[in-house]
């Protein structure tokens, strides 16, 4: 099977030297940092949004930080994020936060997508108004929000950048449940979890483990 996400000889000053790693559709990743400044470093070098100081980020085989801005922002359609700040407009509802994406790159939200949503919001536990906005939601509900904003968006690559760090131990785990669901499906994207130190994640089966804290990282693959 082709690589869908590969990292070669990535090199982002301090954050990482020299690191190469590479998924396959439906393979998972947790890479470990040793700050939350290092964590944006790196989100934003993988999803193109940065360049690094050398080596590449390839999706597809196609080299991010060679790309025109209307090349990139076609590849990332396919990248979805959840992050800390949780990345929702402040002026749009909960639902209409989830389903911007949907009516942003196709037009329309298929009756699929949007019972699959409420299904993972109930899944998660939220309690809370849809068409509440999103100044009104605790931060664990904002992260829910974005969880299910990505996971119905049916992205080939799934990151997730330290929003698992700080939710209550029950929460994170009901997430991480549904993270993995997604990874069992038959058309399971690649996931990149990204966290800072040693949060412990029991729920997490990671293909592959890289710690950026040493030099060079320190990179386990399961057998």
């Amino acid at each position: 099977m082709p690589e869908l996400l590969e990292l070669r000889d990535l090199t982002i000053p301090g954050v990482v030297s020299h690191l190469s790693l590479s998924l396959q559709q439906g393979q998972v990743a947790l890479c470990k940092t040793s700050g939350e400044q290092e964590t944006k470093q790196l989100l934003q070098v993988v999803i193109g949004e940065a360049r690094p100081e050398s080596g590449a980020v390839l999706l597809d085989e196609l080299p991010l930080h060679e790309l025109d801005r209307e090349q990139l922002l076609r590849v990332r359609r396919t990248i979805s994020t959840v992050t800390a700040q949780a990345g929702l407009i402040s002026n749009l509802k909960v639902w209409e936060n989830i389903t911007l994406p949907l009516l942003y790159h196709y037009g329309a939200v298929p009756d699929t997508a949007a019972e699959q949503a409420l299904l993972l919001l109930e899944k998660l536990g939220y309690k809370g108004n849809i068409w509440a906005l999103p100044g009104h939601l605790s931060y664990t509900e904002r992260i829910m929000t974005a969880f299910v904003r990505a996971a119905v968006s049916a992205p080939r690559l799934m990151v997730y950048a330290e929003c698992l760090d700080d939710l209550p131990s029950l929460q994170r785990d009901l997430l991480l449940q549904q993270a993995m669901a997604l990874q069992n499906q038959t058309d399971a994207p690649a996931a990149l979890f990204i966290i800072t130190g040693d949060v412990q994640l029991p729920l997490l089966t990671p293909d592959i483990t890289c710690d950026l804290r040493y030099n060079p990282p320190q990179i386990t693959r399961q057998t």
